[in-house]
């Protein structure tokens, strides 16, 4: 990695650590750890190592110690233990419900993180990051939106092993959750009921759902619409409050001392917003990606639920997206609807190799006989051609969503790079309608 490609990766970092995607902080530390070119990025190395050592479930460790880095004479222990203090003095604030002084605390991190970045020649081009005004602002709610759930861990009242299935409405989620309820791990405590659009139930949190649904709702928007959303919108205080709600909800919603299964479509886009509190600090997290063929989706919903082919081709497209992205950094199986009513066993013995193996294989033919083959009517090859002579201006929006499909099913290690620009022209396909 040459010096430019460093400091892009460095500031990338910067912005997901402002962003409050700490995990994803972590996973790169790690990775450099593990890898024989460390010694040949020394730049985006000690950045990571940095930025770790600050993000805030470090901070507020009672033996937290700077992450020295001898061959920089500038990150001494006295200026790196300054930088801390404004950080974790602003962690107190918060706390004490002082949000004049978090703010001010927090500015005085931002901006002596800075000036300490400035310090290095290496770091000149990135110390910018932390003196913009947005930056400060993301940075301010992502660690709000963390202290919600530290707190609520010190109160033993946050989860501690989470499964969350995402993927987009009708592509197999129920079916997938009901599975996983079969095998014992828990489920919500006020599921929602089977409907004629869902035989063998939603397996859903009836109070989680109707929050989410307010909150939708108070934003004047519907599920139908959230791939309109920004990816700044849980920057809010509508939001802030909304997350916290969440919580509390899902606590009462949920056994939280057990391994439980938490499912909803919406959560695609809407659990953007609990990113900050997704550390392995915090809770034990996985999650599980279920897709299915964009235009089986499209009919499926579009019979089942009063919107537009329009919407739910872009609500696919959307979900598929920011439920890949989000996930990345975290453990986690991706499988197809096919898959799992085909190959079921497979789709077992892949989560058993994390979960418990002797309590999956003793439930195994209990499990998979809560599956219906029969339910699943509605199929590419028998649907596409009629889907594109009565939609003929949607071709290209369903051969995108097709290519998106491909790449997401079978990810590679530059899924990355293939998803930004599969998302590019997804916003071309947008502007231009």
């Amino acid at each position: 990695m040459n010096n430019t490609d460093q400091i892009l990766a460095c500031r990338v970092l910067a912005n997901d650590y402002l962003s409050g995607r700490w995990q994803k902080v972590t996973n790169t530390v790690r990775s450099l750890n593990d890898s024989a070119e460390c010694r040949n990025c020394s730049t985006f190395s000690d950045f990571a190592r940095f930025l770790l050592s600050l993000s805030p479930s470090e901070i507020l460790k009672e033996d937290w110690k700077p992450a020295l880095v001898p061959q920089r004479t500038s990150f001494t222990e006295a200026r790196l233990r300054y930088c801390a203090t404004h950080l974790l003095g602003a962690c107190n604030n918060f706390a004490c419900r002082n949000d004049q002084q978090y703010r001010y605390r927090l500015q005085l991190f931002c901006l002596s993180l800075s000036d300490l970045l400035k310090s290095d020649a290496d770091f000149i081009l990135i110390s910018d990051i932390f003196s913009f005004s947005d930056s400060f602002i993301s940075l301010s709610q992502s660690i709000r939106i963390f202290y919600l759930a530290y707190r609520r861990r010190l109160h033993e009242s946050f989860p501690q092993q989470m499964t969350v299935v995402l993927g987009m409405h009708r592509s197999g989620t129920s079916a997938l959750t009901g599975l996983l309820g079969n095998f014992g791990i828990s489920g919500p405590n006020d599921p929602l009921g089977a409907t004629e659009n869902n035989l063998l139930g939603y397996w859903e949190s009836t109070s989680l759902v109707t929050s989410s649904d307010q909150f939708l709702l108070s934003q004047h928007s519907h599920w139908s619409q959230l791939y309109h959303w920004s990816f700044g919108w849980w920057k809010s205080a509508a939001a802030l409050d909304w997350i916290d709600s969440y919580w509390h909800d899902l606590q009462n919603a949920y056994n939280t001392n057990e391994h439980f299964v938490l499912k909803d479509p919406r959560l695609c886009i809407l659990f953007e917003g609990m990113i900050p509190c997704l550390v392995e600090s915090l809770v034990q997290l996985d999650f599980l990606l279920i897709l299915r063929s964009p235009v089986e989706v499209v009919i499926s919903l579009c019979k089942a639920e009063k919107i537009s082919p329009y919407d739910a081709l872009n609500l696919w497209i959307g979900s598929v997206f920011r439920a890949e992205c989000m996930s990345r950094p975290y453990s986690r199986n991706i499988l197809t609807y096919y898959q799992l009513l085909n190959s079921p066993q497979a789709i077992v013995d892949s989560l058993g190799l994390s979960w418990n193996p002797s309590l999956m294989e003793s439930r195994l033919d209990q499990a998979t006989s809560f599956l219906r083959p029969s339910l699943y009517r509605t199929k590419v090859d028998n649907v596409r051609e009629s889907f594109v002579a009565t939609n003929p201006e949607l071709t290209s929006l369903l051969v995108l969503a097709e290519q998106i499909f491909d790449c997401f099913q079978y990810p590679t290690p530059d899924i990355a790079l293939t998803s930004e620009k599969l998302k590019y022209q997804w916003l071309e396909i947008l502007a231009d309608r």
